[in-house]
């Protein structure tokens, strides 16, 4: 049974990449991103709206598809089609799009080489490039990264428990009982961070809460049924998370080690309720299909991978277009790279050849 509503969830996501990073250019929070222009209010509040969750959010979906997936696919299978969708994909998106969207950034605070040098430079200098704004040197790719070292990882575990003889008291399990769940997310959101603020051990618990609870039917029901009163409350969450943020940015006040904690505490609260109550809201209003849908969502992690290089190809020139027209820059970058990267994915899919080094399918 396929659920469409996991599907839709998923392109949403990846669209929303598109805002994302385009806004990550203007934001006063602190992130570093390859291409830095003048801080705008709205693009930080846009970035505190949606950071702390929506890749989340994106594991255990993953965890839940991959509940789906080992009813069709022995483990073999499984784990090629990981190594097509996910790791010859990164390893492609490395050499062939990660130069470009380094070297717009590049040509934009100051760079005067060509492509093809830079290019070359880059490969051969590859781990030089590791810094906050470039994550562990694969900048936007590291998504595709966690994701194959944590279905590697989390094979052999759900292998071994899937089958044993112990089951989950799934239908016992309510919304309280899941809420428990941030205690060892909290824990694990100082573990493994790869990539800057991008704890591995957190998404991988993410994952194994998608397959081994958010997969069932019947929590599934149960997120639908609460659905409103999870998302008041991660609305409510995110609200007091902004107002914070502001109120110490405008007093300068520095953490300490209680509120560094208490920070974590709060962070992943936030997220384990978003992710709750983004599922039931799906599962309610997303569970349908027509061919936008259905195009969408095969075509989701291509754009995932193409979208990084175009913004910043988009950027460099239009910043430069029309300096301090910053909605107009926004607006177009957005428009502009999302045309472009729908257009490659259109070339890419129609060349045997190049289509499967970047998981495309015939």
């Amino acid at each position: 049974m396929r659920l469409y509503f996991l599907d839709n969830l998923r392109w949403m996501i990846i669209m929303l990449l598109f805002p994302y990073h385009t806004l990550l250019m203007y934001n006063t929070l602190g992130i570093d991103y390859i291409i830095m222009v003048s801080g705008n209010t709205f693009a930080t509040v846009f970035i505190l709206l949606f950071s702390n969750w929506f890749m989340q959010l994106l594991f255990a979906i993953a965890g839940i598809s991959t509940f789906y997936a080992l009813k069709k696919r022995n483990k073999t299978e499984y784990l090629k089609e990981r190594v097509s969708k996910l790791l010859i994909p990164t390893i492609a998106g490395i050499i062939f799009v990660l130069p470009v969207w380094v070297y717009y950034g590049f040509l934009y605070n100051g760079y005067t080489g060509n492509f093809l040098s830079f290019w070359w430079y880059f490969l051969t200098n590859w781990p030089a490039f590791a810094g906050d704004a470039y994550g562990c040197g694969i900048g936007p790719l590291w998504f595709l990264l966690y994701l194959f070292i944590i279905s590697l990882v989390a094979l052999p575990i759900i292998l071994k428990y899937r089958n044993a003889n112990w089951k989950l008291p799934l239908e016992k399990i309510n919304i309280p009982h899941m809420l428990l769940f941030i205690i060892p997310l909290s824990i694990g959101s100082f573990f493994l961070n790869l990539a800057p603020e991008k704890s591995l051990v957190q998404f991988f618990l993410l994952f194994l809460f998608g397959y081994f609870l958010l997969s069932d039917e019947g929590i599934q029901n149960k997120l639908e049924k609460r659905r409103w009163p999870l998302f008041i409350t991660f609305i409510v969450l995110t609200a007091i998370l902004i107002t914070i943020y502001f109120q110490a940015a405008n007093n300068n006040v520095s953490p300490d080690i209680f509120s560094i904690l208490f920070q974590a505490f709060y962070i992943n609260t936030l997220v384990l309720v978003a992710v709750m109550s983004i599922m039931g809201m799906g599962k309610h209003y997303l569970e349908f299909n027509n061919s936008a849908t259905l195009y969408l969502a095969a075509a989701s992690f291509p754009i995932y991978i193409f979208h990084i290089a175009w913004i910043n190809i988009a950027a460099y020139y239009i910043i430069g277009f029309i300096p301090g027209a910053i909605a107009l820059q926004i607006v177009l970058i957005m428009a502009i790279s999302l045309v472009m990267t729908l257009l490659t994915y259109e070339m890419v899919r129609r060349i045997k050849i190049v289509r499967s080094l970047f998981g495309i399918r015939g």
